[in-house]
This record gives C-alpha cells, structure tokens and sequence, in this order.
C-alpha cells in the first residue's frame, strides 16, 4: 500500500472506480476514501481532474504489470507440464492483482477505447508473448507448434475465462481448482505428461 498523498489518492481511486466506474465516483469521495478532508481541494494539487488521474492510475498499473517477472523457471524442478503448470497459476494470481482495473476496464469500455486499447495491448499481449514464449521453450504439442498464435489465444480465453467466472462466481463456477485448472491447460499445451 502506498503512503504518499498522491498514491493514497490513487489507491483509492483504483478501488472505487473498480466498484463503481470512474464517471460515478466522485472527487470528493475519492478525497474521503484517501483519509483527506473531503471538499479540501487536496485532490487538485495532485491532479487537475479525475482523467489525469486515471491516467496516473493505469500508468502505475501497466508499469506494475510490465516490470511484473514471471516465476523463475528451474528445469530440476519438472517437466514440461509441471514446469507452465506453475506459470500458469502464477498468472492467474496476477490477473487477481489486477481484478481492480480489469474492472475499470468493464466499466470504461463504451466510454474510453483508448483506455481499453492501453490495457488489451500491453497487459494481455505481453501475457499472451511472454507465455508463449514458454510454452514454445519447453516441449509443445504438434497443434502448438503449427499454429502458436491461435494456441497463445486459447491459452489466454481460457485463462481469463477462468478468471472470470471466479470473478462472477467469487470461486471456481465449477468444481475444478484454480491448480487443476492450470495443470490440465499445461497439460493440452506440452507434450510431456
């Protein structure tokens, strides 16, 4: 959690907005919710208004999500399988860090393409290379290797998929684990067991 003012301002704005859209939040709540005196203005000597403010926000978090490092991967530890088994659950732990602006970005989607645009090429198509990149390092099945493309968006539907439902859910909808989720997607991905 940051302490700065202009963090706590942003902190609290990721959560409200993730809540209840940027458009119905505002400044004064977003004051409130910072733990400054709401009406004080404190919000303007950080930000001239709520867009400026989102951009800050979205920069902060793409930046989280580009310097994130996936898990390292130790070739003693495993096979193939066992090796994006790890990877993949890492993954969806992130995609639970960025549930807030995934949020934003439902509710900013009719209103702000370029918001949506920023987020689905930097977070999802650095997700869908990076992950990729190590199902291709590793030992890929024969349809992985003759179409890499279409096999990084299966891997990526089926990964935010599974995100969302537990979203919509607040658990898997169905009675397979976040674990055996990301074990059997491995599994259809490499060729070792």
């Amino acid at each position: 959690m940051a302490t700065g003012t202009r963090d706590r301002i942003i902190d609290a704005a990721l959560a409200l907005f993730a809540e209840r859209g940027v458009a119905a939040v505002p400044v004064t709540a977003i004051e409130a919710a910072a733990g400054l005196a709401a009406g004080s203005g404190a919000f303007y000597r950080h930000f001239r208004n709520k867009t400026e403010l989102v951009d800050a926000l979205v920069d902060r978090e793409l930046t989280r999500a580009r310097d994130r490092v996936p898990p390292a991967r130790d070739e003693a530890d495993g096979n193939a399988t066992e090796v994006l088994t790890t990877r993949l659950r890492g993954d969806l732990d992130f995609l639970r860090e960025l549930g807030p602006l995934i949020h934003i970005l439902v509710w900013e989607r009719g209103r702000n393409p370029e918001l949506v645009e920023r987020l689905r090429s930097t977070v999802f198509e650095a997700s869908i290379e990076s992950g990729m990149a190590e199902v291709l390092s590793l030992a890929p099945t024969q349809a992985v290797q003759e179409d890499p493309e279409a096999a990084a968006q299966v891997m990526l539907s089926a990964m935010v998929g599974f995100f969302l439902a537990e979203e919509y859910y607040g658990r898997p909808a169905g009675p397979v684990s976040a674990d055996r989720f990301a074990r059997a997607l491995a599994a259809l991905l490499t060729s070792e067991p």
